[in-house]
């Protein structure tokens, strides 16, 4: 592989001779440095194919000069071997980071840091080389040089930081609201932006958080900033019924706000995209503000799935399985935190307490996968029947209950009528072929929070004495207590 220039970077004469006596036998032509300071002006005016460093160099150790050349546009194309008596892991690990192509062992032998040269040399050669001019090298100065050091080193802690106030944000992983007013207050930080989104891709759950700086709350802009985040996603992704909230910003005003620029860092692991981020502004972007979003998606994105796994758990842990709807655990919790506030502050609470009528009988005819289909459908007609702050709950078997705060006894009997009734003209499907839609009907009984109730086991006792006066009466019916 003759007349490919390596130059060496090394201020122990001994070690620099031996490793140039070897490549000048495989044909190389050889140029010498003794520091990192020269051999960046060697670089620039010589551009060699390849560099062999030894990490402990005077003025510029070897550290500093791989980061240097490989953070240079004209140079980074060059493959740099780190020939170093430097064994430990850590050196190791702080070498390649720098950029080297190769961490090598100064006792390695000479056939074997020969060989490496070789390997190097063939897998660049494709690479297209962005020579400087002699005279630009030659009249580059070594303050200026330190210069550019110090400015890589700047950046390096300035990502490093940012990367680490970032990572901070997984200790609030259990919090959402939290999370995302850090995260706005690190993006604030950062950036001039007249709106920034923060999109989480989370099933039924997406939502579209804004913040926006001016006045700015138009539909237009709103759909503007829509669009954008669905840039990628897919057609069967474009998110119409997106759920958007506002972190914070302006009233609403119907002028449209002028910011043509944006930029976008897409939250990806793997093959899954948890969302995006987005910042809007009427001045362009430089490509440091790209840099540095791209640098927070990156790992932003192991925070949001994090975050993401630890509301699935939450979920699955309050959540019945099969019905979707609350569980009972969960259940007892709230009726105690609701019967607490009602009790301290005289307000209304109600609950209703329901059951499906003849739920044995159903299994026993149908089969067991035939109730479950019920269970489940009748849980998603109480969910689309209710308030959103009233409380769903799978009691126990095919028992459910409804908490609705803020109601009384009334109240809550025209919801649980509505209930009764959307129930008794639903048409179950059936599981056995050629059998026709299936009936079903519930009872009901509903009872409300009195002062003369000294627990949750009283309120509860209410509504399901009146359940049971139901069934006895017939089924089928609502009861309510007195």
């Amino acid at each position: 592989m003759p007349n490919k220039l390596i130059l060496i970077v090394e201020d122990s004469r001994t070690q620099l001779q031996a490793i140039e006596m070897s490549l000048k036998k495989e044909g190389f032509a050889v140029i010498t440095a003794k520091d990192g300071i020269e051999g960046y002006h060697k670089v620039i005016t010589e551009s060699p194919d390849l560099i062999i460093s030894d990490i402990n160099l005077p003025e510029l150790n070897g550290y500093q000069f791989c980061r240097l050349i490989k953070n240079e546009n004209a140079t980074s194309y060059i493959p740099i071997i780190l020939l170093t008596s430097l064994g430990q892991k850590q050196d190791r690990f702080w070498g390649l980071k720098a950029g080297a192509d190769r961490y090598i062992l100064k006792d390695t032998s000479m056939d074997t840091l020969v060989k490496e040269v070789k390997t190097l040399i063939d897998e660049k050669k494709g690479k297209i080389k962005q020579k400087q001019s002699q005279s630009a090298g030659a009249d580059i100065k070594d303050a200026t040089i330190m210069s550019r050091v110090n400015y890589l080193f700047d950046k390096l802690l300035f990502e490093s930081t940012i990367m680490g106030e970032i990572k901070n944000l997984a200790t609030l992983v259990n919090d959402r609201t939290m999370l995302l007013n850090e995260f706005f207050k690190i993006m604030t930080a950062l950036f001039d932006y007249k709106a920034l989104s923060f999109l989480i891709l989370s099933g039924e759950n997406t939502v579209l958080y804004l913040d926006l700086k001016e006045n700015m709350l138009s539909d237009e802009n709103i759909k503007t900033i829509r669009d954008n985040c669905c840039i990628g996603l897919g057609e069967d992704r474009q998110l119409k019924d997106i759920k958007i909230e506002i972190i914070s910003g302006m009233e609403y005003n119907s002028k449209k706000m002028h910011m043509p620029y944006s930029i976008i860092s897409k939250l990806n692991i793997q093959k899954e995209c948890l969302g995006n981020i987005s910042i809007f502004n009427d001045k362009e972007y430089d490509i440091n503000n790209r840099n540095t979003l791209t640098l927070i998606g990156n790992d932003l994105t192991v925070v949001v799935k994090l975050m993401l796994l630890y509301e699935e758990n939450e979920r699955l842990s309050i959540t019945d399985g099969l019905t979707k709807a609350y569980n009972r655990r969960y259940f007892n919790t709230q009726i105690e935190k609701e019967f607490e506030k009602a009790k301290r502050y005289n307000s209304k609470l109600a609950l209703i307490m329901l059951d499906i009528d003849h739920f044995k009988l159903l299994n026993d005819n149908y089969g067991h996968q035939q109730g479950d289909m019920i269970l489940i459908h009748l849980a998603r007609i109480l969910k689309d029947n209710v308030r959103n702050i009233d409380l769903i709950a799978r009691y126990g078997g095919e028992e459910f209950a409804v908490l609705m705060s803020g109601s009384d006894k009334k109240e809550g009997a025209i919801v649980a009528e509505k209930l009764r009734k959307k129930i008794e003209a639903y048409p179950f499907q059936a599981l056995q072929k050629g059998a026709g839609p299936l009936k079903s009907t519930i009872s009901l009984g509903v009872a409300e929070y009195s002062a003369d109730m000294n627990s949750t086991d009283d309120l509860i006792k209410s509504a399901d004495s009146v359940l049971y006066k139901a069934k006895e009466d017939g089924r089928n019916r609502v009861k309510v207590h007195e």
